[in-house]
């Protein structure tokens, strides 16, 4: 199940342990180990003191991970519950999320359109760069009015959990905001007017020279760390930058306000979460409305006119939720189209269906039929309970009316 990254990271890890060693015969040293001539356990146990006064925590736990396997797999008795192992908590290095700020000065020295879109997915997304840069075309779907939707799939060198009993998924998936979708087709768009012959298979992110050749992690950090020292956000905690290519992931878990939990950890990989796709197709609103949430949070470039599309998107996707018809949900759009707010679309829309009905335009009746929901979250909840969006008020409060 391993990756060729994997077995590297062990081979690296084996070796700066045989250096501690003084060594560079492997089979010597296993002989001394197997024999008694020498004791493996004392020397690993050294070799992590030796090691962290150099290396981070989890360096150093990496590189163990290669170190056990290689004596485990070569028969050499370690009673391992005596060695403690590197944390990962504890290190001394420090990062920080970027803010939109700084975001808009790296993307201002980023000359190519492939760069730019990275950024920007890895922002929206929350994916590992490793996970982002391994993506085929045909993984993004932009059949969607305002989003796009990207769909990971579990293959090798991908960090999926393991899971032997087979119940664990074989997909997760991540969406990408309207800037983001924007920036990605305007860099797909300048690859195929370089001659480039995009396919579903062709790699979603490339080399500079528009030759369909995928780009590594190392390659695309190095472009990041060029990126860094342009734009003067090159500050390093000790060894590392402040900002690497990584806390583009922190941006984006940072950033999913007022998003349930457990759709962010879906979105960005994690362990134990993975979907299967009839799973997925059941409750994709529910993932699109969630995610719409987060839109204005993760957006790096926001505008009145966005911000706008953006929230009357999430009042169509909720009202077909409840089971709006979609003559219904087609007026509800051509209404907030032209409206200069959403505010007012959604009370001009709610006159139309007073009018139609002939009812009175009442705010409340006294039976109960009303309820102001207090944020996005009980508003959500309410829509499971047969409940149906009036007009979205100030301050995130929605009211609500019995369906």
């Amino acid at each position: 199940m391993g990756s060729e990254a994997t077995v590297t990271a062990y081979v690296r890890g084996i070796k700066l342990f045989m250096n501690y060693m003084h060594t560079e015969d492997p089979e010597a040293l296993l002989v001394k180990f197997k024999g008694g001539e020498i004791n493996a356990g004392a020397n690993v146990d050294k070799y992590i003191d030796h090691a962290l006064k150099n290396l981070s925590h989890g360096t150093v736990r990496n590189n163990l991970f290669g170190v056990k396997k290689w004596l485990s797999l070569s028969g050499v008795q370690v009673d391992w519950q005596k060695i403690e192992m590197p944390t990962t908590t504890a290190t001394s290095e420090t990062d920080a999320a970027p803010s939109k700020e700084q975001l808009k000065k790296l993307l201002s020295h980023a000359s190519s359109a492939r760069d730019r879109a990275v950024i920007f997915s890895g922002t929206a997304s929350g994916l590992r760069i490793g996970t982002l840069l391994s993506l085929k075309i045909g993984d993004v779907d932009f059949n969607y009015p305002d989003v796009a939707r990207l769909t990971v799939e579990r293959q090798r060198g991908r960090k999926f959990n393991n899971q032997r009993g087979g119940n664990g998924g074989k997909l997760f998936i991540s969406w990408l905001t309207p800037e983001a979708r924007t920036s990605l087709q305007d860099y797909l768009k300048e690859r195929e007017a370089q001659g480039e012959n995009l396919k579903p298979e062709s790699p979603l992110f490339t080399d500079v020279y528009y030759t369909g050749k995928p780009i590594t992690v190392e390659d695309f950090e190095r472009v990041w760390y060029r990126l860094l020292k342009r734009s003067s956000l090159d500050q390093k905690s000790k060894r590392w930058y402040t900002f690497h290519i990584h806390t583009l992931r922190k941006y984006f878990r940072s950033n999913c306000v007022g998003v349930d939990a457990s759709y962010r950890e879906r979105w960005m990989g994690h362990k134990g979460l993975y979907l299967d796709v009839s799973y997925f197709r059941a409750e994709e609103a529910l993932h699109l409305a969630e995610y719409r949430k987060a839109i204005p949070h993760l957006t790096i470039y926001s505008t009145e006119v966005d911000d706008k599309r953006m929230r009357s998107r999430m009042l169509v996707d909720f009202a077909r939720l409840q089971g709006t018809p979609e003559d219904q949900l087609r007026k509800l759009e051509e209404v907030l189209a032209r409206a200069k707010t959403v505010d007012e679309g959604i009370t001009e829309f709610k006159k139309l269906q007073d009018s139609a009905q002939g009812k009175p335009r009442t705010m409340y009746d006294g039976n109960g039929r009303y309820l102001v929901a207090k944020s996005e979250d009980e508003m959500l909840q309410r829509l499971h309970e047969d409940w149906r969006v009036v007009q979205a008020l100030n301050h995130d409060k929605f009211l609500l009316e019995k369906a």
